[in-house]
């Protein structure tokens, strides 16, 4: 399974990078990943690329990847070129994708599935865990390859101890607006 991750610096890519690949190898998977932090500091893109399943490169050509996991909405719109014919998009954003890629993305039948994660972390009382929503949302959704489950063990195995409630509230909540 080939997965691409992007946003902007402080939504979390490298986190939810770290619990998809930690989910994956307790599922007894060889995991491999590629973290691009650009002007992360900075509020710029970040990006990673995710192999789960058996690979010996780390990047993933454009045009292959499985699954689009975006936490910002114009870095997902940037990342589509790395989406593969019938893959999906998981984005957060209010009103998915911006329409004018509608007739293409049908083309390719890809598959965009949107959650305002953001409202959701509020909710919460903590946008941190936006990334998290996100990634809870996607199990809901048979192409995803993760269940929630594996992302909640990975939680429970990465941590932080202080976090981790919270973090699985974030999955939880994420998984109720899926269905």
């Amino acid at each position: 399974m080939k997965i691409v991750l992007a946003g902007i610096g402080g939504q979390g890519v490298v986190y939810a990078t770290k619990i998809l690949s930690q989910a994956g190898l307790l599922r007894g998977e060889k995991v491999m990943a590629s973290e691009n932090h650009g002007m992360s500091q900075r509020g710029g893109s970040v990006m990673s690329h995710l192999k789960i399943g058996g690979s010996e490169a780390p990047l993933i050509r454009r045009g292959t990847a499985d699954l689009l996991v975006g936490f910002d909405r114009t870095e997902t719109m940037r990342n589509l070129t790395f989406v593969r014919a019938s893959g999906n998009v998981f984005v957060n954003s209010t009103n998915g994708l911006d329409s004018s890629l509608s007739e293409r993305l049908q083309e390719l039948n890809i598959a965009v599935h949107a959650i305002n994660a953001e409202a959701c972390a509020k909710e919460l009382g903590s946008p941190a865990v936006t990334n998290l929503i996100v990634l809870g949302f996607a199990p809901a959704h048979n192409e995803f390859g993760l269940s929630l489950d594996d992302l909640k063990s990975a939680v429970r195995a990465l941590g932080p101890a202080k976090a981790v409630e919270l973090n699985l509230k974030a999955l939880d909540v994420g998984a109720k607006a899926a269905r």
